[in-house]
């Protein structure tokens, strides 16, 4: 059997737990963040192995009643150098062929 991950949270409000606990009390937590990170009753889901649900994800909490994955935000996807490159060879052969089509009066 292969094991995915495992996401823990707060039974009450969906809150994922993971990471969270070695947040310190005197971080400049709230009464309620202290409370959302510190629950009395937790949860978890486990994800199934190879699940890519969480790949591009930056926060998320868990449905409590039906204990799917909320996605709250995406990450930014930042070009590379690579993928830069190979756009701007794509959007220059795209443009020589119109110009090319142009001039010899083909049907592009």
């Amino acid at each position: 059997m292969q094991i995915e991950k495992r996401i823990i949270f707060n039974k009450v409000t969906g809150t994922v737990l993971n990471g969270c606990l070695e947040e310190r009390y005197d971080s400049g937590l709230t009464e309620k963040m202290i409370n959302d990170l510190r629950p009395k009753e937790i949860d978890y889901l486990d994800l199934e192995y190879g699940s890519t649900i969480l790949k591009n994800v930056d926060t998320y909490h868990i449905d409590v009643e039906t204990k799917e994955i909320v996605i709250d935000k995406y990450k930014e996807h930042i070009e590379t150098q690579e993928e830069k490159l190979k756009r701007e060879k794509q959007e220059l052969e795209n443009q020589l062929l119109l110009k090319e089509n142009k001039e010899t009066g083909g049907i592009l």
